[in-house]
This record gives C-alpha cells, sequence and structure tokens, in this order.
C-alpha cells in the first residue's frame, strides 16, 4: 500500500519553488509550481492507488460513475477508475466519462440521472471549474460524491470533500472570482 510519505516525496519531485510567484491555472499566481507532466506512469500508479483508498473511506456512497473534467495533461482519471474498480471489489467497472456540457446536454445528463459520480481533475487551484461542473451536475440529477484529484490547491471546503493525492503550496488569486 502507498504510504503518505510515499505521494510526498513524489510531489517534492516535481515541485519547482520560484523566488518570485509565477502564474498558475490564468488566475492565480503561487512560488510552487507542480510539472503534473513529469509525473512517472509508477507516479501516476501510486497516486491512484491512494487516492481510491481514499475515496473509499471518504465517499458516503459507493461511487457509479467518474466524470473526468477538461484540461488535465495526465491519464490519472482513467488510472484511479481502474484502481477503483478493482479494488472496490464488484465485479464490474465503474464507467468514466469525459465531462463536456454538449455531452450532458445530449443524454448523458438523463443517462447518469441518479448515477453517483466522482469528478476528476489533476490539479484543483480556485475551484471555480469544479464548482461549475458540480453545480451542472446536480441540476441533471447526477448526485456529487467528492472531487478526486492529484494536488488540491483550493482555499477551503467546498460542498462536498475533495480527495487529493497532495495538498499543494498555497495560490494567490490574481482577479476577483465570480
Amino acid at each position: 500500500m502507498v504510504s503518505v510519505d510515499d505521494i510526498t516525496e513524489i510531489f517534492e519531485r516535481i515541485a519547482e519553488r520560484f523566488e518570485q510567484p509565477v502564474p498558475i491555472g490564468g488566475r492565480c499566481e503561487s512560488n510552487v509550481y507542480y510539472r503534473v507532466e513529469s509525473l512517472t506512469e509508477s507516479d501516476l500508479d501510486a497516486c491512484a492507488e491512494y487516492v481510491a483508498y481514499r475515496i473509499k473511506n471518504v465517499a458516503a456512497q459507493p461511487p457509479q460513475l467518474f466524470l473526468k473534467l477538461p484540461g488535465g495533461y495526465s491519464f490519472f482519471a482513467e488510472r484511479l477508475c481502474a484502481v477503483y474498480s478493482e479494488i472496490a471489489g464488484k465485479g464490474k467497472d465503474i464507467p468514466l466519462e469525459q465531462y463536456l456540457e454538449s455531452k450532458l446536454s445530449n443524454g448523458h445528463g438523463t443517462k447518469y440521472r441518479g448515477h453517483n459520480a466522482i469528478l476528476i481533475t489533476d490539479v484543483i487551484t480556485t475551484a471555480r471549474s469544479s464548482l461549475e461542473a458540480h453545480t451542472k451536475a446536480t441540476l441533471r440529477g447526477i448526485p456529487v460524491l467528492c472531487w478526486a484529484t492529484l494536488i488540491d490547491r483550493t482555499f477551503g471546503p467546498g460542498p462536498v470533500p475533495v480527495v487529493s493525492a497532495f495538498t499543494g503550496e498555497p495560490v494567490r488569486v490574481l482577479t476577483q472570482i465570480g
């Protein structure tokens, strides 16, 4: 089983530290940037295993759907879905769908109505895109159990737990969110 120390070591290896803050995510800046694209296959496997076990312990109900948010650089969502399906031991794969507003409007919203979902992305900073996706999914009758991510850099609690492999260094918001 993957330990917290293993995960910390992985993210320390891909962290770049700067004296002056650098822009990240379009609306934020930080003195630390995590090069997610530098994660190795084994790093991603370890993170997926770690997050899958955390989801199993945190989610009030078992997930029936994984929704991959756009903009990721890794295949973390695919790995997490596979690993979770394996450790859940239910004998069937949990579907992974690319979260696209057009797909939800064109039948997937109805197809997955009532399915407990997990939103997955590589890094969450201000949580704005995750919150928008969460809202749109729940308005279509898809309950969201939690958000799963490699790195959580949010400012605090949201509407559901954030289950991450790693809590990153804080960010500063450059523009007003709203």
